[in-house]
C-alpha cells in the first residue's frame, strides 16, 4: 500500500470513479419517476435519507447555508459510503486482491480533507464577509494571539479528518485480506467462513459510521464557520 500524497496511483483514480459513478446511477435511478404517482424504492430511499440529512443538517446550520449543504452532505455521505464498501467486495474466499476502497489510500481521504478545508474557509468569507472572516480568524477567542489558536486548529482539522478515515478503512480492509488468506484445511475453511463473514459485517458497519462521522464533522466545521457570532 502506497502512502504516499503526490505519486499518482490508478487504483484509486478508476475506482474513485466507479464510486462516483455509482453515485450519479443511483441519483438518477430515483428521479427517474419522480413525477409517477407511486415512487419506487430507489426513489423512496433517496427522499429518506435526504429527509433525515435535512433535519440533521438543519439543526446544525444557519437558515441561508443549510439547504445547499444539505445536498452537499448527502453527495459526500452517498460517495464515502460507496467508496469505503467496496474494499469489502467480494465476499470471503472469492480473492481477488486487487480491488481496494478508494479511501484506503491516503490521497483520497487528504484530498477531500482539503476540499473540506477551502469549503470552509470560502463559507467564513461569503456569510461573515471578508471582514468578519479575518477578525473571527485573528481576534477569536485571543485577541491577537486568536490567530494561532485558529491556525492550529484549522491545520489540525484536514490532518484529523483524512487519516481518521483512511486508517479505518485500511485497517478493515487488510484484517480482511489476512482472513480470506487463511491456511487450506478444515481450520482455514472455518476461518474465512466464520471469521471472515464477522469481520465484513464489522467492516460494513464501520464503513456506514466512518463515512457519517466524515459527513457530521464536515457539516459542523461549516457551519461554525459560517455562524456570524462565532
Amino acid at each position: 500500500m502506497n502512502f504516499s500524497l503526490t505519486g499518482f496511483e490508478w487504483p484509486p483514480f478508476i475506482w474513485g470513479l466507479i464510486a462516483m459513478a455509482v453515485v450519479l446511477g443511483f441519483g438518477l435511478l430515483a428521479v427517474r419517476k419522480v413525477s409517477t404517482a407511486v415512487p419506487g424504492g430507489a426513489q423512496n430511499l433517496m427522499e429518506t435519507a435526504l429527509e433525515t440529512f435535512d433535519d440533521l443538517v438543519g439543526q446544525m446550520a444557519p437558515p441561508a447555508l443549510a439547504p445547499n449543504l444539505t445536498l452537499m452532505a448527502l453527495t459526500l455521505f452517498l460517495l464515502l459510503v460507496v467508496s469505503n464498501v467496496m474494499g469489502l467486495l467480494p465476499l470471503p474466499g472469492i480473492g481477488t486482491r486487487w480491488i481496494h476502497s478508494p479511501t484506503a489510500f491516503l490521497s483520497i481521504p487528504a484530498g477531500l480533507a482539503i476540499w473540506i478545508f477551502l469549503l470552509i474557509q470560502w463559507a467564513g468569507i461569503k456569510y461573515k464577509g471578508i471582514g468578519g472572516f479575518l477578525v473571527g480568524w485573528f481576534w477569536k477567542p485571543i485577541p491577537v494571539f486568536g490567530f494561532i489558536v485558529n491556525a492550529l486548529e484549522q491545520l489540525v482539522m484536514p490532518v484529523s479528518l483524512a487519516f481518521r478515515l483512511f486508517g479505518n478503512i485500511l485497517a478493515g480492509e487488510l484484517v480482511l485480506r489476512m482472513t480470506t488468506n487463511a491456511p487450506h484445511g478444515i481450520a482455514g475453511v472455518l476461518v474465512t467462513i466464520f471469521v471472515g463473514t464477522l469481520w465484513l459485517v464489522f467492516s460494513l458497519v464501520i464503513s456506514l459510521i466512518q463515512a457519517l462521522i466524515f459527513t457530521i464533522l464536515m457539516v459542523a466545521y461549516m457551519s461554525i464557520q459560517a455562524n456570524k457570532d462565532h
